[in-house]
């Protein structure tokens, strides 16, 4: 018979507050830019268009 084989996931350190810190601000950095890219490309409202007579 094959001996036992146990599987253990391996042990992932917790995140340091620094970790934290980065992974959050990258987080909402591309949320901004994606507003950012959105408010360019998407027209805002009619009232800002200029009409030359």
């Amino acid at each position: 018979m094959a001996a036992e084989r146990h599987f253990w996931p391996p042990e992932i350190p917790e995140p340091t507050l620094m970790e934290n810190v980065l992974r959050h601000r990258l987080f909402y950095g591309s949320v901004l830019q994606l507003v950012c890219v959105l408010a360019i490309i998407l027209p805002a409202s009619n009232s800002w268009s200029f009409h030359i007579i």
